[in-house]
């Protein structure tokens, strides 16, 4: 079966079909590699076995190994907000196909065991059938990425449970093969009422069988509950929980330069922030409750509240998903001194009492305000090439970046995967033809990406010769030439370049392409680092005196330059931009401005070293 998914063309509007060729496809793919999983190492560590009730929704950790207070160290599997769709509450535990290095179980494409997730010893001593313990959890088939592949005769796709028994064995007491189903959490209770299991050192297995090669056969678990006077139907808990992952505090970007940012704050914050809550409570009534959210600036504060609201949560299914949203920018902080983070923090107010599932009422999220424009969280859930080709020209991708003011690009980030070792790539600026990358770059940079560069799994910075002048539209991007091996990057499921913001340039013809899978929008792993100071920093005045526009007023709209520049814009008395210098005619010493009615305008000269010099401007008829 063929394991590569295509993205979704937006065909209609790019003009050329990259799948009617033999030499062209587009290439989404599951997870080849993932960061070494850190650790949870416990503040005290457990000497003896554990006591019931045994409960973790994965909510008091961090993402990475599960808490070796609970679970064995090995396994793989990885405790996340990003991979599961919809949870039951914050957290999960992801059985996504990689060892806790990362990597792959197998390189070639074999089907068989991979992850496990291992309680530690469990004190079920004293206790007999009549006692009726039992095993519950909420598993999901699948990921964000996608379902698992469908279970065949040959291809024991699935979940698994296996008990220990006091000599030490483990059986198996329950299996799903596959179906390729990923739409909800679905509940399971087991019950351990076997002699065989009642004793000081039960242990229980959850483990998967799939892909042993990539990510793509990944279950999640989440709200594991083993106690005693329960039964098989008992899949409610006296808990409200937080769910869906925050987004990014920015209306536009998951990150951007706190220096743009300061050109318009309440423009950039989020209007429709917010996470999602589950009522797992049993009923019958609906259980009121508050919440909270507020937006602080670190380090250093200041806090703000942007959120206050209730509601009464209806009782099973009904209650499950709720949105709890506010409007970041009534907690704005105002202009940033200097690179700054914003977390927001939302807080349900549930009257709980009991300590393992207040945990689960507060989430939060952390933006950057730093020197970089970024679409992504930092967190790939699937991996993207260019096309395969086997001649022709250089294929590319590009990124469309929207900013508040003119600035200066000086690197490009990128996210390869382990097998880009020894691959070349090209990094390139383009500057904005009519809502697409123009036919040529203005900048590019090539290099090899090092083998010790793609094993770290993380950003790759690729630094351009000087910093490139850009206006309020570029596109960012990267190319390679005719090959048949690829490089890999790390794509974002988690959040979303906007529509229409992704290109692609085959046969020197550029189209957009929708960065869609199973549903959801993602974003390409690539950021450009921008220049330490956005240049609207104005020269001063001994340099903004030997910068000059005649005549002025103007009757036909063509103005002079006087003195060295590299970009122009044209701003209307309200701040807006109303004409931006074509690429082909940057730095001219002629400004065309006929299509200007009359009036009153500020003429922004970008300079080479950065700063800019605004002029004022009179059109008349």
């Amino acid at each position: 079966m063929n394991r590569l998914l295509r993205f979704v063309f937006a065909s209609a509007t790019m003009g050329l079909s990259l799948l009617s060729g033999a030499s062209y496809g587009q290439l989404l793919r599951p997870l080849p590699a993932a960061p070494v999983q850190p650790v949870e190492t416990p503040v005290a560590r457990r000497t003896q076995a554990l006591a019931l009730p045994f409960f973790d929704d994965f909510s008091d950790q961090r993402e990475g190994s599960p808490t070796i207070e609970r679970w064995q160290a090995a396994g793989g599997t990885l405790v996340n907000n990003r991979f599961p769709r919809r949870p039951p509450s914050r957290n999960a535990a992801t059985l996504d196909g990689l060892n806790g290095r990362g990597a792959p179980y197998n390189s070639t494409a074999s089907i068989g065991n991979t992850d496990s997730l291992i309680s530690q010893p469990i004190d079920l001593s004293g206790l007999a059938p009549a006692d009726n313990v039992f095993l519950s959890f909420y598993w999901q088939a699948g990921s964000i990425f996608g379902p698992p592949f469908s279970a065949s005769t040959s291809r024991a796709i699935g979940l698994y449970v296996d008990f220990k028994d006091e000599a030490g064995n483990w059986t198996q007491v329950w299996g799903l093969r596959s179906q390729g189903d990923t739409s909800i959490f679905r509940f399971k209770a087991l019950p351990v009422n076997q002699a065989a299991y009642l004793h000081g050192s039960f242990q229980f297995r959850i483990r998967t069988i799939g892909s042993q090669y990539n990510s793509r056969d990944a279950w999640s678990i989440d709200y594991v509950r083993l106690d005693r006077n329960r039964t098989a139907t008992d899949s409610t808990f006296r808990d409200i929980a937080t769910s869906r992952a925050l987004p990014s505090a920015l209306k536009r970007y998951a990150a951007m330069p706190w220096q743009q940012f300061n050109l318009n704050p309440t423009q950039e914050l989020n209007d429709q922030a917010g996470t999602t809550a589950n009522n797992l409570d049993p009923g019958p009534a609906p259980t009121p409750i508050t919440w909270t959210g507020t937006l602080e600036v670190l380090p250093g504060g200041p806090t703000r509240q942007y959120l206050t609201g209730g509601a009464s949560l209806s009782a099973g299914l009904q209650g499950r998903q709720v949105p709890v949203r506010g409007d970041i920018r009534l907690g704005a902080p105002g202009n940033l001194p200097a690179a700054r983070q914003l977390r927001q923090r939302v807080t349900l107010i549930t009257n709980e009492t009991n300590p393992l599932t207040l945990r689960n009422d507060t989430i939060s999220r952390v933006t950057e305000l730093a020197d970089f424009y970024a679409y992504d969280d930092g967190t790939p859930e699937a991996s993207i090439s260019l096309p395969i080709s086997s001649g022709g020209p250089q294929t590319y991708y590009a990124t469309r970046f929207d900013l508040n003011g003119a600035d200066f690009v000086r690197a490009i980030r990128i996210y390869p995967f382990p097998t880009s070792a020894g691959r070349t790539i090209t990094v390139n600026i383009w500057d904005d033809n009519n809502g697409s990358p123009a036919a040529s770059p203005k900048a590019s940079k090539s290099t090899q990406i090092t083998a010790a560069q793609a094993a770290a799994q993380q950003f790759v910075e690729v630094r351009f010769d000087a910093p490139v002048a850009v206006g309020t539209r570029f596109y960012a991007g990267y190319g390679q030439g005719s090959s048949t091996q690829f490089v890999e990057f790390g794509v974002d499921l988690n959040n979303a370049s906007p529509a229409g913001a992704f290109f692609l340039n085959t046969a020197n013809a550029w189209g957009p392409v929708s960065l869609v899978q199973a549903g959801t929008a993602g974003a390409v792993m690539l950021r450009p680092v921008m220049g330490n100071t956005v240049t609207t920093a104005t020269a001063p005045a001994a340099v903004a005196a030997y910068y000059s526009l005649y005549p002025n007023p103007t009757t036909d709209g063509h103005v002079q330059v006087e003195g060295r520049y590299s970009h122009a814009l044209v701003l209307d008395a309200l701040g807006r931009t109303v004409w931006e210098q074509p690429v082909a005619q940057a730095g001219q010493a002629t400004l065309d401005l006929g299509q200007l009615p009359a009036g009153v305008y500020l003429v922004r000269l970008l300079l080479p070293d950065g700063l800019t010099v605004t002029k004022r401007l009179v059109r008349q008829q």
